[in-house]
């Protein structure tokens, strides 16, 4: 099967461009398991009866981690108690761009036989591949095409499970947005901001508090901790923007090139390279002139103070100039040189 996009592209020189893309897929790709009996396996790699010692899930598993388990738990991966694995092809792309080293040692892992290790290109296979949808970033359609290659693989090996007690596929991850996704489609998940300790745990490789182990604690923990991070967060932007207003109080009425970044129906996103800084330009009711991505402007930063509770950061066009809407450049002071300090 052939799915095909094609599009235009305006080049450097004006010209425009006709682009086609083409992706294949297929519905002949193996899912590697030993019980399966849709599948004509060469050779099988996930074994039929996959035990893991483990006190999170006492019954039969294949585990299949997301990107981020990988690439921070590559450690408790490596060890010989972790086999019948499932590494997608979306994983192992991700952690190719993001880590060399941990992308050569999951090679490594994939490439021994006694861990059984299965590489699933469900970026390939007709029921697993999806396409990005509109205003979704990369990352948030890599979630969900691991949720929906964990969801096949869930169901297609039901449909070769003789007995109720049979593996069964538990996605790993410690998003805790892709675990509420995860299981609203029905899907066994384990995932906590903790999760690298507690499998640490469950191979023997550590030891821990008995009160982690209890479920409703963990939940509970868990929950705190994921809290504390959002309030890091918050605390985190505030400072920044405190401290831009700080500097720009010093400064005055600055005049600075820019560029634009989005364009909106009635304001503009610019970037300031100087400070590194991103500004919206309100009020922009043009007719007569169309914006576009990566235009040079030039504006006024200003610090609005007549609110002392809610300062913030104001931008004005000066140019290009049009009327209406772009305004006179001020007079700027130069800055007095700091003395410099006797030695």
């Amino acid at each position: 099967m052939l799915k095909s996009k094609t599009f235009v592209k305006k080049t450097r020189a004006g010209g425009v461009m006709k682009i086609v893309r083409e992706h294949y897929l297929r519905d002949d790709i193996w899912c590697g398991s030993d019980i399966c009996t849709e599948c004509k396996h060469e050779c099988a790699v996930l074994q039929r009866d996959p035990f893991i010692e483990s006190n999170l899930c006492s019954y039969l598993h294949y585990v299949i981690p997301d990107t981020n388990v990988v690439l921070h738990q590559i450690d408790v991966l490596e060890n010989p108690v972790i086999c019948n694995v499932i590494i997608l092809q979306t994983v192992l792309q991700e952690v190719r761009h993001r880590s060399a080293p941990v992308y050569k040692r999951l090679k490594d892992i994939i490439h021994e036989k006694e861990k059984h290790f299965y590489t699933f290109t469900n970026e390939h296979h007709k029921e697993t591949f999806i396409e990005r949808e509109p205003g979704e970033s990369a990352n948030d359609r890599n979630d969900r095409a691991i949720r929906v290659a964990a969801k096949w693989y869930s169901q297609h090996l039901e449909k070769s499970r003789a007995e109720a007690d049979g593996p069964k596929v538990v996605l790993l991850t410690n998003d805790q947005g892709n675990k509420r996704k995860a299981e609203e489609s029905g899907l066994l998940v384990y995932a906590d901001i903790i999760v690298h300790r507690l499998l640490a745990v469950a191979v023997g490789a550590d030891s821990t508090y008995p009160d982690l182990m209890d479920k409703q604690k963990q939940a509970a923990l868990s929950n705190n901790l994921n809290y504390r991070h959002k309030m890091s967060q918050y605390a985190q932007r505030a400072s920044v923007a405190f401290h831009t207003q700080l500097f720009f109080k010093s400064r005055g009425i600055l005049n600075e090139d820019g560029f634009v970044l989005f364009v909106r129906k009635n304001a503009i996103i610019v970037l300031i390279p100087k400070f590194g800084l991103e500004g919206t330009v309100p009020s922009l009711v043009v007719e007569q002139h169309t914006f576009r991505l990566f235009d040079k402007v030039k504006v006024t930063i200003s610090l609005d103070a007549s609110n002392i509770q809610h300062q913030k950061i104001r931008m004005s066009l000066i140019e290009p100039v049009i009327a209406g809407v772009s305004v006179p450049p001020p007079d700027v002071e130069p800055q007095a040189k700091k003395p410099k300090l006797d030695r």
